[in-house]
């Protein structure tokens, strides 16, 4: 039998938050009213002091790999708590460790709903988000080692998320066979985010009718996210950003990169971006 646990998996700045607040809408009972710090999908998984709960360790004195059996065993009790689908986000690269132990265990799975977007638009936003400037963001992506929530002067609420390169990210979620998966390009999302949708509700097991896709839609357009967190803040933004839910759209990358960042970009997921059709045209 399958676990409960839905997998919302992304590189950051992918959709995901964008992906759980339609989620959360079609879940939702008629007229109520959702607030954006109730999205469906919480990070349980990579709280720090869930895990030093359940599990009866100082996980911050351990080092990230030591902590990989550990995490999976916490998220075999969030699966064993939790009905399904029971839907839970990750940033998280898809790992397996000594002894072949997984990160997110099969056992535990339901399904898994992977996003990507065009590294090109990411390197933007992932920029905007981390205040950082574009060039050093590109090489981020570009690192075996990047990692988010590790700070050289403090001991961060959350647990080292592993990312990786932006392409082994991609292929270790979707090259993966023991999680059933459904992958969703964030530019087919905006282009018809009823179908991506359903795609993922399908995914979930949810018995959604096209109404209620169409509803949780329309609830979470990008103006009404982006009004919503002028009225009651969000509070997964990081402190020092303006506003967390921006434009929405797909193609900025022509008009804000120079073209030896899109050059660079290319070069470091040349073979990732052509299998999902990310190539500029001139570069195919």
């Amino acid at each position: 039998m399958p676990g409960s646990i839905v997998w919302l998996a992304s590189y950051p700045k992918s959709g995901n938050t964008w992906l759980r607040a339609m989620l959360t809408h079609l879940l939702a009972a008629p007229g109520d009213d959702v607030s954006v710090n109730a999205l469906a999908g919480a990070p349980e998984g990579s709280d720090r002091h869930a895990l030093d709960d359940a599990c009866a360790i100082s996980s911050a004195e351990m080092k990230p790999a030591e902590l990989l059996p550990y995490r999976a065993l916490l998220h075999r009790q969030m699966a064993a708590e939790n009905a399904a689908p029971f839907f839970v986000k990750t940033h998280d690269q898809y790992a397996l460790g000594p002894g072949g132990t997984a990160l997110f265990p099969a056992d535990a799975s339901r399904a898994a709903i992977y996003i990507v977007r065009n590294p090109l638009d990411v390197a933007l936003s992932f920029a905007h988000h981390s205040q950082q400037d574009v060039d050093t963001t590109i090489a981020r992506m570009a690192d075996a080692n990047s990692t988010l929530n590790r700070w050289p002067d403090r001991i961060s609420d959350f647990l080292p998320v592993h990312l990786g390169r932006w392409s082994d990210h991609v292929a270790g979620w979707t090259q993966q066979d023991a999680i059933p998966f459904c992958l969703l390009r964030y530019e087919d999302m905006l282009t018809d985010p009823a179908a991506a949708l359903a795609r993922a509700a399908a995914a979930a097991g949810l018995d959604a009718a096209p109404a209620a896709i169409a509803a949780a839609v329309a609830a979470s357009r990008f103006d009404r996210l982006r009004d919503r967190e002028a009225i009651e803040g969000f509070s997964e933004k990081p402190a020092n950003m303006p506003n967390f839910f921006r434009a929405g759209r797909a193609g900025d990358w022509r008009s804000a990169l120079t073209a030896g960042q899109v050059a660079q970009i290319v070069a470091d997921h040349r073979g990732q971006m052509a299998a999902l059709d990310y190539l500029p045209a001139s570069m195919a």
